[in-house]
């Protein structure tokens, strides 16, 4: 089963935000080595780690949108759109996997993985560059 890896590719330079994404990517981990396991105990780990991420990202994307407003980030809307986005899908996500006939497979922590580094670099990162940016120019200022 493949790991996700932490990679500087997916610093912010935000301390708190690359915190909270570290996490994540450490759940996501947790949820891969899980897949190891037989099936009862696959899905008791799985579905404790997938209810951690889901309540991850909720805060996580609660902390990002108090920074965004806070620093008046001019793509505020598409932002928080996106987070409205993969919200509805991870709660799917969560309750698909409670029924009782799902079972997790690669594809879905392909797509965790997936998911999440596509959501720091295309929509993360672009705040970090702005926020340091700004922060640059309030010093000079």
């Amino acid at each position: 089963m493949s790991t996700l890896l932490w990679s500087s590719d997916y610093n912010v330079n935000i301390t708190a935000i690359d915190d909270e994404h570290k996490l994540l990517v450490s759940i996501i981990d947790d949820i891969a080595h899980s897949m190891q396991y037989h099936s009862s105990l696959q899905q008791q780990l799985i579905n404790e780690s997938l209810h951690r991420l889901s309540n991850c990202i909720h805060t996580h994307f609660e902390t990002e949108e108090r920074l965004l407003l806070f620093n008046n980030y001019p793509e505020f809307t598409q932002h928080k759109d996106e987070h409205t986005k993969l919200l509805a899908r991870m709660d799917n996500f969560v309750q698909r996997f409670k029924a009782d006939d799902w079972t997790f497979n690669e594809n879905m922590l392909l797509y965790l993985k997936d998911w999440l580094v596509r959501h720091i670099i295309l929509y993360d990162c672009k705040f970090g560059h702005y926020y340091h940016e700004k922060e640059l120019i309030n010093h000079f200022a």
